[in-house]
């Protein structure tokens, strides 16, 4: 298997854990587990691949596999998000990889321009993962610094003024200021098509997301969602919204609501292209109810996750807008997970996790030990 192999690459022999839901993703994730790790009564794929390499061995500290499926969390791939380059994503503007073409006017004729993006340009590093409002900000910010410091974006013209130390100044900073024009132009222009094509989602649509994953408004505070099927209509009837977007909407509304009936599928699906319609059959196959509303079915946050983003809310609503407001299990299983408060019913090992304290004081005893001896000897050479 691969990740038996990838643990062998990393002298990795983990402790192996799992999401214990009910239904059949929780029972794939313990399959898996067990094939790896073991049941008590047959070796696992791990160990099978050890003994078969003599003078393999793991590293002192074993780290933890958590084994997971999408059914824990649905709803968090299906949102779309405001930052640079999910926003370019969804557009689909990214061509092979990371070229992306941006319409502009060069002495009054539209012309088209290929910009790359990738980890040589600094901004594109820094703000790929911002939200686009806070990356205007921030490139505002930037070109008002950058036009108190450079000696060319000041526009110092009177040359008689000048003295040797500034006219120096003036050739240095010159091919800054061409970087720097060509920088901010290049970005300027490509969130500037971004948020022509956010626009009609801006407008409706992820706050709609939103309000369904959460049951929250911006601040926190709980909704109804007596509007929802209302508020869906009218995105899966805008033209300027489109069908990729439309779908992924639509499934956000049916795992969170716990289904939808006919009448409802009957408004809706006239809307979808029937190439489209599929991927909502396929729901069933994550233990979701695309039939009549059960709410039994119905996506609630349950309190630490509910906790969490109203913490989140707090600390990025100043830019978030109100349109990031959910946060991933994910991120809070792994975050509890790093710190060591992740519930073992919920998340059980296959055998219980070995102790690292031990290895790691044989392995500093050791390293002390080396650490004197080599002290010694040098001693002994000076002498």
């Amino acid at each position: 298997m691969q990740i038996t192999s990838l643990c062998l690459c990393l002298n990795e022999r983990p402790n192996i854990r799992f999401h214990a839901a009910s239904g059949r993703a929780g029972k794939y994730c313990e399959v898996l587990a067990r094939i790896l790790d073991g049941d008590g009564t047959e070796t696992g794929d791990l160990d099978n691949q050890i003994g078969k390499l003599p003078h393999w061995k793991p590293r002192y500290n074993p780290g933890t596999l958590l084994i997971l499926d999408r059914e824990s969390d649905p709803v968090a791939p299906l949102l779309h998000e405001v930052t640079y380059q999910a926003a370019l994503m969804d557009a689909d503007r990214i061509k092979d990889g990371n070229l992306i073409e941006v319409e502009e006017k060069r002495k009054g004729k539209p012309t088209r321009t290929t910009y790359v993006l990738n980890e040589e340009d600094k901004w594109w590093r820094e703000f790929r993962h911002r939200h686009v409002k806070e990356v205007i900000g921030k490139l505002s910010q930037a070109k008002e610094e950058f036009l108190k410091n450079n000696q060319v974006a000041a526009g110092q013209r009177d040359v008689a003024e000048w003295d040797s130390k500034q006219m120096l100044k003036q050739v240095r900073d010159y091919p800054l200021y061409r970087e720097f024009t060509r920088q901010y132009k290049k970005h300027t222009g490509i969130l500037a098509m971004t948020l022509n094509g956010l626009r009609p989602l801006l407008k409706e649509g992820l706050n709609l997301e939103q309000d369904m994953a959460t049951g929250m408004d911006p601040k926190g505070k709980k909704i109804s969602s007596r509007d929802f099927f209302s508020r869906l209509c009218a995105i899966c009837e805008s033209s300027d919204i489109c069908m990729l977007s439309k779908l992924r909407i639509v499934m956000t509304y049916i795992i969170t609501q716990g289904g939808m009936n006919k009448k409802e599928k009957d408004i809706i699906f006239s809307h979808l292209n029937h190439n489209a319609l599929p991927a909502i059959g396929k729901l069933e196959e994550l233990g979701i109810n695309t039939g009549n509303r059960q709410n039994a079915f119905k996506r609630k946050l349950d309190s630490s996750h509910e906790a969490e983003i109203k913490n989140h809310l707090n600390e990025e609503a100043e830019w978030a807008g109100g349109q990031w407001r959910y946060r991933p299990r994910l991120l809070d299983t792994v975050k509890q997970m790093i710190e060591g408060k992740l519930s073992t019913k919920s998340h059980p090992y296959i055998r219980a996790p070995r102790k690292e304290t031990v290895v790691e004081r044989k392995a500093s005893g050791i390293r002390s030990r080396r650490i004197r001896s080599t002290k010694t000897k040098l001693d002994d050479d000076v002498k």
